[in-house]
């Protein structure tokens, strides 16, 4: 880009930064000509503009440090460039034309003091430097950021090659699956398989081959890194027998190609990489005649395994490639959430897929509940799908059923099922399934069907929490309710007609709160999907408190809308609750309160015998 054609801001920054630089540097920087830039920075279009200085370092050799500028400068910041770098994967953090990594993606800069930005990240640059003339943190950095480094020299950026495998060892046989411009590698066909039905339905094929998964002990430095099938081979030696015998396994019957994962410990946690061994009758596209396979000479099966694996792994180059994790461990939380294993063991039902409910349900899938089971006996309709995550494809169908759908095919490593019918049928019908849940989610909106799964719970001495969630009018408060193991039943605070005995909001100016389609009995109140964000989201915490620490003590969670939308909304607090909990500062709260047993008709002594 011309220089004159640079905008006014960026010139203006320029020669700000380059005054800094005759002040701080004690020299004057040289302007770098676009001619240079073009010649020292092939590919980074984005650099407009340059400066070089010369420093001179511990060895006493003078080096040249760039600093470049996009046109976007100074809103985003200058980077920095070695411009007499050693050869391309000498030393960690020095690109192949010499720029150097030193901000995170996450970094923090003063966009409205450019120059002192530069300042800063020159001084680190050379720093750096020094601390690569000495040696320190060369094989350190190599190795524990091994798949920056392993993605320099790949021939695949791996944006389809997903591994379900939890890195770890031992080196051991594995499965892959080969779709349309996709590859999927897991533990084992079974699980692999699974896998792949639930995110592409089950009418896709689902045939596996075997492949190999490396554990190494410590991350390849550069210099290590396979450039052939026998370097591979070599590696897996090296590695020991598990190594070995994984990768001769999975060549064993001769497949077109062979994927081996390579997984090792770097900064963060466990990491992989992968490398692609292919068969040499197939090398440069000119695969052998039909009667000439690697065990040519030899009965099919008979061919003696150190020939066959011999031909296999020759000098043929490797195809080295990136991976995507996609293990339950990585996506809920990239393997450093403690929650996540704990998480994934239990099995939630969630009673009424509605408004309420299904914003929960997708919430408890994305923290990695391994196992829910939806509960709903409506279909979507289209006054639904305003404040529900279905939309216009799934008007019709049940919610419970269509919604597990959706989340099966979104977390496939998750175990999502579905009942169509109501909570009283679940009771009556497939009340197994209720007992062996860590925890129940009732968002029915139903007070008799509630109720009823109130009783039964006392009657099961309440093995496990019921949460249980409702919104106020115009979602101006929502209340979640958590029935712990020794007392305080749903109805010790909730009167036998459905009414709680503490409500948040009040509506003194306003009749009836519901409004009434033009249909017999179709009533329904006008809140968006926003305004109820607030109350799920406090449901669906309540619901992950209670399954990674279930409560002994039943337990009120209370979500109150800010004083600006219930006075917009009509509404007001009532005196109940001003008396308990104050007015508050007027923004949204949430308030947790005791719901101690009072000896109500569903859990006082005796209660028991009643018919739910």
């Amino acid at each position: 880009m011309p220089r004159d054609s640079l905008s006014l801001g960026l010139r203006q920054a320029a020669l700000r930064l380059e005054a800094t630089l005759r002040e701080r540097a004690g020299q004057v920087p040289e302007r770098v000509d676009e001619a240079t830039i073009a010649a020292d920075y092939p590919g980074r279009d984005w650099i407009v503009a340059a400066w070089r200085i010369c420093v001179v370092f511990s060895d006493g050799v003078t080096r040249r440090i760039d600093l470049v500028a996009g046109a976007q400068f100074p809103t985003t910041p200058v980077r920095t460039a070695l411009v007499d770098h050693p050869e391309p994967m000498t030393w960690p953090h020095v690109e192949s034309d010499g720029i150097l990594c030193l901000l995170p993606n996450m970094a923090e800069w003063d966009p409205d003091n450019p120059s002192e930005v530069a300042m800063d990240l020159l001084n680190r640059s050379v720093r750096l430097v020094e601390e690569l003339l000495d040696g320190s943190i060369i094989e350190r950095d190599f190795r524990e950021e091994f798949v920056t480094y392993w993605g320099y020299k790949v021939h695949s950026r791996g944006e389809s090659l997903f591994s379900l495998i939890s890195p770890g060892p031992p080196s051991r046989l594995v499965r892959v699956w080969r779709g349309k411009g996709i590859e999927v590698v897991g533990e084992d066909q079974e699980l692999l398989v699974d896998w792949v039905h639930r995110r592409f339905g089950h009418t896709v094929p689902a045939k596996t081959e075997a492949a190999a998964f490396l554990w190494l002990d410590t991350p390849l430095l550069p210099d290590e890194y396979p450039e052939t099938a026998a370097d591979l081979y070599s590696l897996a030696e090296r590695m020991g027998k598990d190594a070995k015998s994984a990768l001769e396994q999975a060549a064993s019957r001769e497949p077109d190609e062979v994927l081996a994962l390579l997984g090792a410990i770097g900064r963060g946690g466990a990491a992989l990489i992968g490398a692609k061994v292919f068969n040499p009758k197939r090398r440069k596209g000119r695969p052998r005649a039909p009667d000439e396979p690697l065990s040519i000479g030899f009965r099919p099966g008979h061919t003696p395994q150190p020939l066959l694996f011999g031909r296999f792994f020759k000098a043929v180059p490797v195809v080295r490639t990136l991976v995507q994790r996609c293990d339950a461990d990585w996506v809920h939380g990239r393997g450093q959430d403690f929650r996540t294993n704990r998480l994934l063991r239990a099995m939630v039902v969630v009673v009424g897929c509605g408004s309420v409910g299904a914003p929960v349900a997708c919430a408890l899938a994305q923290a990695g509940a391994g196992r829910i089971v939806l509960v709903d006996p409506e279909a979507l309709s289209w006054p639904n799908v305003g404040r529900h995550p279905l939309g216009a494809a799934d008007v019709g169908r049940n919610k419970a059923e269509a919604l597990a759908e959706r989340l099966r095919t979104d977390y496939p490593h998750l175990t999502i099922e579905h009942r169509a019918f109501g909570l009283r049928q679940l009771i009556s019908h497939d009340s197994d399934l209720l007992a062996g849940a860590d925890l129940i989610v009732a968002a029915t909106g139903n007070w008799v069907a509630e109720s009823a799964l109130n009783r039964w719970h006392v009657r099961q001495e309440r093995a496990h929490p019921i949460v249980y969630g409702w919104t106020e009018a115009h979602a101006c408060a929502g209340h979640a309710v958590a029935i712990g193991k020794e007392e305080g039943c749903l109805q010790c605070h909730i009167g036998r007609t459905g009414t709680p005995d503490l409500t948040v909001v009040e509506w003194p100016n306003r009749g009836d709160l519901y409004q009434e389609e033009p249909a017999c009995g179709a009533h329904y109140q006008p809140y968006g999907p926003v305004e109820l964000g607030y109350i799920t989201a406090m449901i669906a915490e309540t619901a992950l408190d209670c399954l990674l620490d279930p409560p002994e003590q039943s337990f009120g969670r209370v979500l109150v809308a800010s004083k600006r939308r219930i006075v917009a909304s009509g509404g007001c607090l009532t005196k109940k609750w001003r008396s308990e909990f104050g007015e508050g500062d007027g923004g949204v709260r949430t308030v947790d309160r005791p719901w101690p047993a009072v000896g109500c008709a569903a859990c006082a002594p005796g209660s028991l015998d009643e018919v739910a």
